[in-house]
C-alpha cells in the first residue's frame, strides 16, 4: 500500500486480505508512507521473503516500474491495484474507470449550476488517474465552455492529492480573485476537505458546489451538512475481493477470466479490470454507501 492517509486504502487492504485468506493465501502487507524509495525497498524485502505475487498501489507510477522489472527477473507476477504502473511488463491492472469518475462529477454539478465559474482541482499529476479524472471532467464541460456558459477560472493539479495543499491553493485563489467560484471540481474527498476548510474561513460554507471521490466518512458527513454536493463511491469490497481472486489465480497459474479491457502503460497493453463508479449525493447516501455496509447510518448522521 502507498499510504493510509487516504482513508480508503485501509478498507482496500482489509477486503483484499480477508478474501485472499479465505482462498487459502498468506498475505504480507506493507505501507510505504507515500515514499517511493521506501516502497521499492519494501518490494525487495517481499521478494526475499518468497512472495508469488506482488499486489501494489504505486506511490509513484513511474518509479514503481523498477519494482516490476525486478519482479519480472524473479518470475514474480505483479498486479497493479488502483494506479497503473508505467513503462514496464505489468501482468494485470485493476481499477475503477477514472475518466467516468470525472464525468460523474461534472454531470452532477452541471445539473445544478449549468452556468458560472468553475475551478478544477486535480490530484497529483504523476498519477495517471488524476489526469483521467480531469479529462472526464473537461469532456463533460466542453460544450458549456465553448458556448461560454461556463468559465474555467483556475485549473491546477495538487501534489500528493494533499488536503493541506488543496487548502492552501483555494485560500490563495480566494485572496487573489476576491470572489468565490460557483463550483470547485475537487477530484477526491481529501482535497474536498481542504477546500471546505478554506471556504469556511471565508464564510462560504455551503455556498460553493464542491465535489469529491472515495466516499470518505468526512465527505459523507459534509454531504449531509450541505458543504459538499457529492462524492464518487467506488465499491471497494468488490475491488478488493476481485483483486484477491485474481492474485490467487496468478499464483496458481490459473486462467484469469475477470479481464474487461487492456490499458496501454507506455510499454504494453496491460490486461485490465475496469470497474464502474457510482455518483452519490444526499438523495442516495442511504441506498448506496449505507446499504452496502460501507458505513453505518449512525456514523454519518451522528452529529445530529
Amino acid at each position: 500500500m502507498p499510504t493510509y492517509e487516504i482513508a480508503r486504502y485501509k478498507k482496500d487492504r482489509d477486503y483484499f486480505v480477508s478474501k485472499a485468506k479465505e482462498l487459502g493465501a498468506e498475505v504480507i502487507v506493507t505501507n510505504a508512507e507515500n515514499d517511493d524509495i521506501k516502497q521499492l525497498s519494501q518490494a525487495r524485502e517481499l521478494f526475499e521473503q518468497g512472495v508469488n505475487v506482488l499486489v501494489i498501489t504505486a506511490v509513484n507510477q513511474n518509479t514503481a516500474a523498477e519494482a516490476v522489472r525486478e519482479a519480472n527477473q524473479k518470475s514474480i507476477k505483479v498486479l497493479a491495484y488502483e494506479r497503473l504502473i508505467q513503462n514496464c511488463y505489468l501482468d494485470y491492472y485493476i481499477t475503477f474507470d477514472s475518466k467516468a469518475v470525472g464525468q460523474e462529477m461534472a454531470q452532477c454539478v452541471l445539473k445544478i449550476k449549468p452556468e458560472g465559474n468553475y475551478l478544477l482541482l486535480g490530484g497529483d499529476k504523476s498519477d495517471r488517474n488524476a489526469v483521467l479524472v480531469k479529462q472526464g471532467q473537461k469532456e463533460e464541460l466542453s460544450s458549456s465552455v465553448l458556448s461560454k456558459k461556463i468559465q474555467i477560472v483556475y485549473d491546477i493539479y495538487v501534489e500528493d492529492w494533499s488536503s493541506e495543499n488543496a487548502y492552501q491553493n483555494i485560500k490563495y485563489f480566494l485572496k487573489l480573485f476576491g470572489s468565490a467560484p460557483d463550483v470547485i471540481l475537487s477530484s477526491n474527498d481529501g482535497m474536498a476537505e481542504g477546500t471546505a476548510k478554506a471556504l469556511s474561513e471565508f464564510g462560504l460554507d455551503g455556498k460553493v458546489l464542491v465535489t469529491g471521490q472515495d466516499a470518505e466518512l468526512s465527505a459523507c458527513k459534509r454531504i449531509d451538512a450541505g458543504t459538499q454536493i457529492m462524492t464518487v463511491y467506488k465499491p471497494l469490497k468488490k475491488q478488493g475481493e476481485i483483486a484477491a481472486i485474481v492474485a490467487v489465480k496468478m499464483a496458481r497459474g490459473e486462467q484469469i477470466n475477470e479481464v474487461t479491457t487492456t490499458v496501454f502503460n507506455g510499454r504494453i497493453e496491460v490486461p485490465s479490470i475496469l470497474l464502474s463508479p457510482i455518483a452519490v449525493d444526499k438523495s442516495n447516501l442511504k441506498n448506496t454507501i449505507i446499504a452496502d455496509g460501507f458505513y453505518k447510518e449512525e456514523e454519518i448522521y451522528n452529529q445530529k
